[in-house]
């Protein structure tokens, strides 16, 4: 009889540990079911290039001063602006106060677009981290662009004689040479910018180099 009890236990514990094991089998795949990952492409975190954005070429013109618009390669390219119209056509202009002035000449607003100093991107103006320097760019306003702040910040330390800027003051220095143009106009000498700006920019091609340049 005792053996029977016994075995009677037996059977009974290894019922319950077979019991125990399944549950915490399907406990196990409760917990962890099978589901797809969602991450963050690249795609979705950076701001997207307009599907529009365009080159210059070795015969394009600013829109505004009917000067040299530069290549990417050029040694004043990084200071090349371009403007998409509503009608989504493609302007170009040599320094980013241009391409502000031709928005007061149309009386309506572009996407805008200016350089990476560094990398040569295209980024959008209103996104990008402003710098103001001596560079001598091609129409002498002096303002260098980054994507990033750190970029920009490093940019500074180098140069010596260069500021964090904003759009604001990019605006009102390039409606203070719009201002100047008109005048000049209306005095009947012609349609490009002063001399003074002519003679720091585009006229003497040394003078529009990066300092420390020859």
């Amino acid at each position: 009889m005792k053996s029977f009890y016994l075995t009677a236990l037996i059977l009974a514990a290894v019922l319950m540990l077979g019991a125990c094991g399944s549950e915490e089998t399907t406990g196990e795949a409760q917990a962890s079911p099978t589901q797809p990952q969602t991450t963050n492409t690249i795609e979705e975190t950076k701001t997207l290039a307009h599907p529009q954005l365009a080159e210059p070429d070795e015969d394009t013109v600013c829109e505004y001063c009917q000067m040299t618009v530069y290549i990417a390669t050029h040694e004043l390219g990084a200071f090349t602006a371009q403007g998409i119209k509503a009608d989504g056509s493609n302007a170009f202009f040599d320094d980013a106060g241009c391409m502000l002035n031709q928005e007061r000449v149309d009386g309506e607003e572009m996407d805008k677009f200016v350089r990476d100093y560094n990398s040569l991107e295209w980024i959008p103006l209103e996104e990008a981290v402003i710098v103001k320097s001596g560079l001598k760019t091609p129409m002498n306003y002096g303002f260098a662009f980054f994507s990033e702040s750190s970029a920009a910040d490093a940019f500074i330390q180098e140069q010596g004689d260069a500021e964090r800027s904003d759009l604001a003051a990019l605006d009102a220095m390039s409606y203070e040479r719009h201002e100047m143009r008109m005048e000049k106009m209306g005095d009947g000498h012609g349609h490009g910018e002063s001399s003074e700006h002519m003679e720091q920019g585009h006229s003497h091609d040394g003078d529009g180099m990066k300092d420390g340049e020859e």
